[in-house]
């Protein structure tokens, strides 16, 4: 039976077919136009946000004011660190913890007639070099305290708090591991005439891993090795734990850091060399230094080497590398400086007695200052012109500007 619906299905004249073809060109031509409308002012906005980063990022400020000022200054007893955007103080007689405008978070009080700091994330550890004592706090206060019965050389903590503590005794080094209660978690010597002298340990941000640098002379003859150990799974199917090793001829490496859970970098004389690796690290670059290295700095993302300059009499040549060992600025300088090192911020600082020196990542001079009295140290605050200086008699929450 044929089908009775009326489906009113009727074929458009073509005049009206030509207008629909045309409206749809003109709407097509309409977006195309508004796409490139859009594109210009998205360039046009990424145009002045570059220009506008690198008028700031190359601007030189010679001069301050000072926002807040705390009437208690620094000391030339006294060290002072960076601690989770608060300030550190410590000396022989105890070490106190303050926010940028001089409110005490806490006060621990000790005698070491050579105390050294160790930090990594909230947790730090305050030590006596050739001491007995280790005082493990955090952002809130103590956390714990051990008590060792050989003389420490060398403490490395961990995020967690547990730490690694080098100490030796006339023909033996002993390493031990301990959590923040002071229990001690593994336990072992290093025999100097089998193993060789241990220079520097470095403990990983989560604890698993141990490098421990060690120097062997033989007959006049030097070398280094950078022995790995893993306390997790894959440590306990090796012996000793150990899941690496990796010698130097004619190479002394007296400095080595973990820098991530997976990263170390080894500081030598002659050359810096990045392993990595999550378990058993590998070497990812080595670096030949460019000169007699004076200093050395790093932070997560960069690591800096101070070489004095060959094209000058007088002066250094700082050389800043990225964590795949690309060179990213070689810097000159003249300051006879006292330190250097990155800022929370990303900065360079380099700091004389009464002189202090900023730079960016891409050589660009920020700020440069002579005072009238010492300054100790510089701490960055909540903006790229915010700084905190510590400075003899007084402390200067500060922000730049021009003259």
């Amino acid at each position: 039976m044929p089908n009775s619906r009326n489906t009113n299905l009727r074929a458009l004249p073509s005049q009206s077919v030509e207008e629909l073809s045309e409206l749809k060109k003109k709407i097509r031509i309409h977006r195309i136009k508004m796409l490139i409308v859009i594109f210009i002012i998205v360039g046009i906005l990424i145009a002045l946000g570059c220009a506008v980063f690198l008028y700031f990022d190359g601007k030189t400020y010679t001069s301050y004011e000072v926002i807040e000022q705390v009437v208690q200054g620094g000391s030339e007893a006294a060290e002072y660190e960076e601690f989770r955007g608060n300030v550190l103080q410590y000396t022989q007689d105890g070490a106190v913890y303050s926010d940028l405008f001089g409110n005490v978070i806490w006060n621990q009080a000790y005698e070491m007639e050579t105390p050294r700091i160790t930090m990594c994330e909230d947790y730090l550890a305050i030590y006596e070099l050739g001491g007995g004592r280790i005082y493990i706090m955090n952002t809130v206060g103590q956390e714990g305290t051990i008590k060792t019965t050989m003389p420490i050389q060398r403490v490395s903590i961990s995020r967690q708090g547990t730490i690694a503590v080098l100490m030796e005794d006339p023909n033996t080094s002993y390493i031990h591991i301990y959590n923040k209660d002071g229990k001690r978690l593994a336990a072992g010597g290093l025999h100097i005439e089998n193993s060789g002298y241990p220079l520097d340990i470095a403990l990983s941000n989560d604890a698993q891993k141990l490098a421990v640098s060690m120097l062997t002379i033989n007959e006049g003859t030097v070398k280094s090795t950078v022995v790995f150990y893993n306390y997790g799974t894959v440590g306990q199917n090796e012996i000793d734990n150990i899941v690496g090793s990796y010698s130097y001829d004619d190479m002394v490496i007296p400095s080595i850091r973990f820098v991530s859970n997976d990263r170390l970098l080894a500081f030598g004389d002659n050359k810096v060399v990045i392993y990595e690796g999550t378990q058993k690290p590998s070497v990812l670059q080595e670096i030949d230094c460019p000169g007699d290295i004076r200093s050395i700095y790093c932070n997560e993302e960069y690591f800096g080497l101070v070489c004095d300059n060959p094209n000058s009499a007088e002066g250094y040549r700082t050389f800043i590398y990225n964590m795949r060992g690309n060179r990213v600025l070689a810097q000159n300088f003249k300051m006879d400086y006292k330190e250097i090192g990155f800022l929370q911020n990303g900065l360079l600082c380099i700091r004389g007695e009464k002189s202090v020196a900023l730079y960016t990542m891409r050589g660009g001079k920020r700020f440069e200052y002579t005072f009238n009295q010492g300054i100790y140290d510089v701490i960055s605050g909540n903006s790229q012109l915010e700084y905190l200086f510590i400075l003899s008699g007084e402390t200067d929450l500060i922000k730049l500007k021009d003259n």
